[in-house]
């Protein structure tokens, strides 16, 4: 696997937590993230930019595009070419499936890529299951195991059903009880070695030569589930 950190784990901009991360070794990837593209994002962007390009021999980036997903993101998209590995996309309302599959088939066809490089996130499943009507059967797949266990699904089982077009997991788990003391998503949390569903991932795991991107937003809890990838003998 190449294991991959979101863009923050410390309070800072995109070469600020690149520069933190630099020094630690067991990071291969880092994702760029874009939940919003702003004037403010877009002038950031523009300022780091020849930075982070600097450091696509260190780090295999790959980005997270802005929700929901517009035509006007074609800019975003087009600016990261040079450094993007792949893009993740969430899958918006079920109504609007057919508009978003155009929308990225039309990026496919502007940009000469050869794979596509879009992978679609499960984030809620009736509005995943919606897109990939219409998707070819082989387009990309981040798989979210936070996300799966907020639905009550196996992620292990997600995995097995989609193994050949998996790119890209996002890894993490939940903590209710801490959401209710914290505030912030159940989700987005750090792994626990004792939880029967990552036990069941860990072969699964083994076995994956994507991206593994521990998509959680502090270096503490990066920190706390690369401990359980070791002890699990992943890294």
């Amino acid at each position: 696997m190449r294991l991959a950190v979101p863009s923050w784990v410390i309070p800072g901009t995109y070469l600020e937590n690149l520069a933190f991360l630099q020094g630690r070794p067991v990071i291969k990837g880092v994702e760029l993230l874009f939940f919003f593209y702003d004037r403010e994002t877009q002038a950031l962007l523009q300022k780091e930019w020849e930075g982070i390009r600097e450091l696509q021999n260190r780090f295999s980036f790959t980005v997270h595009l802005p929700e929901p997903l517009l035509s006007v993101h074609e800019e975003l998209v087009e600016r990261l070419l040079p450094v993007a590995r792949h893009y993740i996309f969430h899958p918006g309302p079920p109504e609007d499936a057919q508009t978003l599959a155009g929308l990225i088939a039309s990026w496919g066809n502007r940009f000469d890529w050869g794979k596509n490089p879009f992978l679609v996130e499960n984030t809620l499943l009736r509005k995943f299951e919606a897109l990939l009507e219409y998707l070819p059967d082989d387009a990309g797949i981040c798989m979210d195991t936070g996300h799966l266990l907020l639905e009550g699904k196996e992620p292990g089982a997600f995995y097995r059903r989609f193994k050949e077009r998996i790119q890209e997991i996002h890894l993490h788990g939940l903590d209710h009880e801490k959401a209710r003391i914290d505030g912030r998503l159940p989700d987005h949390r750090p792994l626990r070695l004792e939880e029967p569903w990552f036990q069941e991932m860990v072969p699964l795991l083994a076995a994956f030569t994507g991206t593994v991107n521990l998509e959680v937003f502090s270096w503490e809890e990066a920190l706390a589930s690369i401990r359980v990838l070791q002890a699990a003998g992943l890294i």
